[in-house]
Parts: C-alpha cells; structure tokens; sequence
C-alpha cells in the first residue's frame, strides 16, 4: 500500500523485506517483546533527518563550557539549538559524570521533550576524534598523526583538505582516497601514488588528469585503460614523447587550467561503469566492495544482510543506518556507531547494546532516552534503575510515546513536523540538530535551498567569512602562474578565492608539498574545491538503466536520459580491458 510521505508529501511503500526486518528485531522488556514501529517518512526523508544530526566538515572557534579555554569544535559558539560543549579530553575526563544528569520520566510530558532537555544539558564531545596526534583541525578521525581539515579519515598522515582518507600519506585535497600517497586532487582512488586530479581509479602511479584508470603508469588525459603506461590522450608513446607532451604542464596553473578543462570533455564522453560493485554478491547501491546480499546500500564495504546503509564497514543485518563501523549488527535508524548491537533510533553508539533513543553512550547496554553514559546498564533519560523496574518502565514510555506528538510547545499545543500521530518509531525530529542543514552531511548528497530546508523543519545557518589576519590580501588571479615564482611571504597573505571571492590562507606544510610536487598553488577556497570532487559523486538513488552496449536492464545512480554512456559490469570490464 502506498503511502504520503508527511515531509515532501512523495508517496512511498514499506515493503515485505522492511516489515521481516522490524519484526525480526527485537527488544525484549521482562515478558513484554516491542518491535520498531513501521516509519512515517519515506526513505529519502529518513535519510536527511537522520543525517541533519551529523557535521563532519564545520569547525568553529569557541570555548570549552566546562574549563572556558579555547577549543576548535564541530559546535558553533552560536548552535542552532542549545548545548553543552567540552573539549575532547575533557569530555573522556573523570571530572564530570553524565549520570548526574538523570531525570524521572514525566508521562504528562512528551518524551521528545523531555529528551530534548537533556540533551541540551549533558555536554557533547567537542569533535569527535580517536588516537590522533597533532590533528586538531579534524573530526571524524583515528590514529592521524599531522593532518589537518580532514574529515571520516583513519590512518592517515601529513594529509589536508578533505574527506574519507584512508591509510594515506602526504595527500592534499583528495575525497574517497585510500591507501595512497602524494596525491592531490583525486576523487575515488585506491592504492596511488603520485597522481593528481585522478579519478575513479586504482593500483596507479604517476596519473594525472584522468579517470576510470586501472594499474597504469605514466598516463595523461586518458579513460578507461589498464594496464597501460606512457599514454596521452589515450594514445601510446615512448617514455622520451610522452614526458616532453606533458613538460608545459609542470607547475603551470594556466595550463593546468587547460588539462581541466579537456577532462571535463573527457568524463563526458567516456564510458562510466553503471555502479561501482566490486567482489560483491546480489548487491545494489554504489560503492560496495566485498559484500553479500546488501541493497540500496552506498559506501558499504565487507557487509551482508544490509538494506539502506549509507557509509558502513563490516556492518550486518542493519536498515536505514548511516556511517556504521566495525562490526554494528542488528541496528535501525541509527547514525554513528562502532560495534553497536540491536540499537534503533540512536545517534553515536558505541561497543552497546540493546539501545533506544540515545546518543553518545559508550560501552553500555539496555539504555533509554539516554545521552553521554558510559559503562551503564538499565538507565532511563540517565536516571539509574533496577533491571525490574527498567523492564516495567519502558514498555509504559513505549506506550505513552504511541499516543503523544513529537513535542509539547510552552503552551501545550502540540507541535509535530512529520504530521506523524505519535512519536513512538520516529527519529529524532530534524529541529532537534544543532547543525544548521547546510552545516550538515545531509547537505553534502541531498542539498536543498534554505526555503526548501526550512520548510521542512530543518535549520538553516547564515554565514559569514572572517577575513584571516593577514600582511595583505591578494586575489587568486594575481598570484604568479607557477609555484616556484611565489614568495615565502604568501603564507602571510589572505588570498580571495577566484570563484566564491572567500578569503584563504596557505599553510606551510602545504605550500612545501606543492613545491616539491611541483604544482601550481589552488587558486579556489579549500570549500570550492571540496564542493567540485563531491560533484564528481551521483546522489545516493537508484535507476533503471540500460546498458547503452549490450541493452540489459541494470540499477544505476546515473537517471535514465542522462548524456553518459552507461555499461553494465560485463560490458564494462570487456571494453577496458
């Protein structure tokens, strides 16, 4: 049966595969056994809810809330809606316990509400980091050592500007990068070295302004090869042809301009595989590598049994999840978890289990309404209680939940932006973030205007640039055309952007990596240049389309009537090779 979705108002179905799914997990409170609720919203609308709680880009300047110092966090000093915000260290210190915080449930409140006030009051991590060493410009991160404006990275060192590196070193504005060094520009590449403005390749070595490329060397301006070395625009030549082709290139920003350009032709009239499945089994989706029986799923590596997982590694028996890591199992509608078990309706769960409604709980199990515990079990809005009475408890709130709107405004009038009857099987509502939807990672791959944003209970942030202090500011196109004719002073210059007219400044570490790599400096804002590789990925939905070889009907993220040549898998791999 078809159904409105109450945010765009597009009908959608719950299909036979979801209702199994919800009734295979389970929560089970002493003799009584609660199921998640059928969603409210479509998928897509679950997906941007979901992900409008999740900046992984934004840092700003502020100050920690429990020692005043200053700090760098994913929080603005002016959130969207009130919080509490400590340093890192601070947040894992033993100088606070969140369970002081706790609460007695109040069945003549909403649950939302009574939710929301405590997760304004328990203090959030300032970004979220592991292991890392000088990496205070970073969130997302784990075991980085000297990186900075990286983002969901692991593993990585001397790298900046970006997101989802992966074991990678001495990389500089690259997106989807794993296990590769000395790259900058690249977009969707595995173990290179050496490459800039690469895409969608793997196993290269001295790649430039290139795309669908496997195991080559020394190729320029080419697609869809392999194995192949000494090429320029797809054609053959001599080791002595091929370096004097491309020797004008070297450290020219006008000619890399030109190179851009060209590949720009270029990725229109190449041959684009119709998903990107790699080593996977009844599979469709995007990005999947090593996985069995995962559908609709997106960046997705060693997983099976997954329907509508965005970002996850190692992830089973999970349904409309987003960035899952090691190990999460039986989990739905949760974002931002490592090793979480039978969880629903939960942001930032890690090593717990049986979980509801909860955010950042650490090492825990059978929580409800939760934020900040560690180490707990059978709590209740951070209220200890005994295994009996939490078993007793939560089937009340559960029912309570069933019969209540999201919210109670000051006044008691009900307030609930999905038009859903009761908040029982809801994710937290999207006016809850205290990201601005444009702050948010759902802007990355669903953005929307500022009108569409609000009129759909979102935030939306306002904002402006502070000019950095600076000897003096220079426009982009004023700056020499080659590295090697700028100045060591340019590190004192706040340089606007050619495109967005956003002032920047270099870092040293960078303008010594362009030098020595012999590239010209970026004469676009670090966001500019953020914004161009993400728009080198299709949006996370599927399509019918055909093969424009062999005519079989294959699912896709490139819409039916787009100008691409799509190849299925089979025809794909026979015309690289």
């Amino acid at each position: 049966m078809s159904l409105p979705c109450p945010l765009c108002h597009q009908p959608f179905t719950i299909g036979k595969d979801e209702t199994a799914f919800l009734e295979k997990m389970t929560f089970t409170f002493g003799k009584t056994v609660v199921h998640p609720a059928e969603p409210k919203e479509c998928p897509a609308c679950r997906l941007k809810i979901r992900t409008a709680h999740r900046n992984e880009r934004f840092l700003y300047r502020r100050k920690s809330d429990l020692s005043g110092k200053g700090i760098v966090a994913i929080f603005h000093p002016e959130p969207m809606r009130p919080c509490t915000v400590y340093a890192h260290d601070e947040w894992h210190s033993d100088k606070w316990d969140a369970i002081t915080y706790g609460r007695a449930y109040d069945f003549g409140r909403s649950f939302f509400d009574q939710f929301f006030d405590l997760q304004s009051a328990v203090p959030k991590m300032a970004v979220v980091t592991v292991g890392n060493e000088n990496c205070e410009f970073t969130t997302g991160t784990g075991y980085c050592k000297n990186c900075y404006l990286i983002n969901s990275s692991e593993y990585c060192e001397d790298c900046c500007y970006g997101k989802l590196f992966q074991k990678c070193r001495s990389c500089y504005d690259c997106s989807y990068i794993f296990d590769s060094e000395l790259c900058s520009q690249c977009f969707s590449v595995y173990n290179c070295y050496q490459c800039r403005f690469l895409s969608f390749s793997k196993n290269c070595n001295d790649c430039q302004f290139s795309l669908s490329l496997l195991s080559c060397k020394n190729c320029f301006l080419c697609s869809n090869l392999e194995r192949k070395e000494y090429c320029f625009r797809n054609k053959q030549l001599s080791k002595q042809d091929y370096a004097r082709e491309i020797a004008a290139y070297t450290d020219s920003y006008e000619k890399q301009q030109e190179a851009l350009a060209e590949l720009e032709l270029l990725q229109a009239k190449s041959i684009h595989r119709a998903a990107n499945i790699l080593n996977s089994e009844d599979c469709t989706g995007d990005y999947l590598e090593n996985s069995k029986n995962c559908h609709e799923c997106f960046d997705v590596s060693d997983s099976q049994d997954c329907t509508r997982v965005t970002v996850g590694v190692s992830t089973k028996d999970c349904f409309d999840c987003s960035n899952m890591y090691i190990k999460p199992e039986l989990c739905f509608m949760t974002l931002g978890t490592i090793e979480a078990y039978n969880t629903a309706y939960s942001l930032y769960v890690f090593h717990s289990q049986n979980i509801l409604y909860s955010e950042n709980c650490f090492h825990s199990k059978d929580l409800f309404g939760c934020c900040g515990l560690k180490h707990k079990q059978y709590c209740i809005l951070n209220t200890q209680y005994t295994k009996q009475e939490y078993e007793e408890l939560v089937p009340r709130i559960i029912e309570h939940m069933k019969k209540t709107p999201y919210q109670l405004s000051a006044d008691g009038a009900a307030m609930n932006p999905s038009g859903a009857s009761g908040s029982w099987g809801q994710y937290f509502p999207q006016h809850f973030s205290p990201f601005g939807y444009n702050e948010s990672v759902a802007h990355e791959y669903m953005p929307l205007t500022k009108e569409e944003a609000t009129a759909m209970g979102f935030h939306w942030r306002e904002t402006k640039d502070e000019i950095p202090e600076a000897k003096k500011i220079i426009a982009a196109r004023d700056l020499p055309d080659r590295t090697s004719d700028v100045p060591d002073d340019v590190l004192n210059w706040a340089i606007t952007c050619c495109v967005s007219g956003r002032p920047y400044k270099l870092q040293k570490a960078e303008l010594n990596f362009y030098r020595q790599q012999s590239l010209p400096i970026p004469r676009e804002h670090p966001d500019v240049r953020y914004d161009h590789r993400m728009r080198l990925k299709n949006a996370r939905t599927l399509w019918q389309r055909t093969c424009d070889k062999c005519g079989k009907k294959t699912m896709s993220t490139f819409a039916e009537g787009r100008s691409e040549r799509i190849y299925c898998e089979e025809c794909y791999s026979e015309a690289a090779g």
